[in-house]
């Protein structure tokens, strides 16, 4: 049971949680989709009489079955500031990560973070690599496990506990459970909510009106699609494969051209509808460079100027690296 749980339970009779789903929203089928944790927004009353030395710190995440084995956390440390009732936020949490079925938590735990103790020196660290944990995912969730361990140790060690917290969970649906659906997750720290509870433009409201109870409110994407499905590794095999292809390449490209399309195929960032998706398009973008001069070396070689050529009388390097110039309307190397 992890920190986060054990307090939870300790607490759940002194405070208040609430899934309120989206508008529309339906429950998320496994393989069909994605999920992703974001921070909307929060209150601590107390937050101005903390002073400069002390600051609050949210370490949470998504936790859910990924590459077939045990469930994988992904976790990681942000430094909200606010001090009003509704300052809007909107912090990434964890990455957006394929469902592939099973429970998927969502843990997060806000501290009253010291700026000079052992605590307020592993956020700053952690914090600046939070943003490593992202695509390719596989990579992601052993660096957000190396961070959460890393933390664990130093809140073991220094004993601090969350000002306020939560550990819940999602099914798929007809598992019985709260099933995997587009929502916000309300965390009042008191027993019972003040009024009627409901997001109004992205906001908490308690009967209409801003809550002045500490909490926290965390809002569970769900898409069916992501808006990203060419990751930097996907993208950075399209862009050799081309330039190999416009320099004549081709046996280096068609290699390139493989090992992009067979990534994207394989892909653990993707559910398996896009996977195939994204394969295509990869091969279609790399095919396209074809006609923009990728042809054989022989034919290559028969198109080269003769050394006596003026198109070699005053040419530079950085004319050939910037492409083609245009002259009095026409172009001209």
């Amino acid at each position: 049971m992890s920190r986060l749980s054990q307090w939870f339970s300790a607490k759940a009779d002194h405070v208040h949680l609430e899934f309120i789903p989206d508008p529309g929203s339906r429950p998320l089928v496994p393989r069909e989709g994605y999920v992703r944790l974001w921070l909307t927004e929060g209150f601590l009353a107390q937050r101005r009489s903390w002073g400069n030395d002390h600051f609050p710190a949210l370490h949470g995440g998504l936790t859910l079955n990924f590459l077939g084995t045990q469930p994988v956390g992904f976790k990681a440390v942000s430094t909200p500031a606010w001090s009003t009732p509704g300052v809007h936020l909107d912090l990434q949490v964890s990455p957006l990560v394929p469902y592939n079925g099973g429970v998927v938590t969502v843990e997060a735990g806000l501290y009253q973070v010291t700026q000079q103790g052992p605590l307020g020196a592993a956020v700053q660290v952690l914090g600046k690599l939070a943003g490593l944990v992202g695509p390719p995912l596989a990579t992601a969730a052993t660096i957000a496990e190396k961070m959460s361990e890393g933390l664990e140790v130093v809140l073991e060690a220094t004993g601090d506990q969350p000002r306020l917290g939560v550990h819940w969970s999602m099914v798929a649906p007809g598992g019985g459970g709260r099933p995997v659906q587009a929502g916000h997750l309300v965390v009042l720290d008191a027993p019972a909510p003040p009024g009627r509870l409901e997001i109004v433009e992205g906001r908490l409201r308690a009967d209409g009106r801003p809550v002045l109870l500490d909490y926290l409110v965390l809002r569970v994407e769900c898409r069916e699609e992501r808006d990203d499905p060419i990751t930097p590794e996907l993208e950075q095999l399209i862009r050799r494969a081309v330039e190999d292809g416009l320099r004549g390449n081709t046996e280096s490209m068609n290699a390139i051209r493989t090992e992009a399309i067979v990534r994207a195929w394989t892909s653990s960032d993707l559910v398996p509808k896009d996977q195939r998706r994204v394969a295509l398009l990869i091969r279609d973008e790399i095919d396209a460079a074809r006609p923009l001069g990728v042809v054989p070396v022989e034919r290559l070689a028969a198109r080269m100027v003769s050394r006596d050529s003026p198109e070699l009388k005053g040419l530079r390097l950085e004319e050939l690296i910037s492409g083609p110039t245009r002259r009095g309307g026409t172009w001209a190397p």
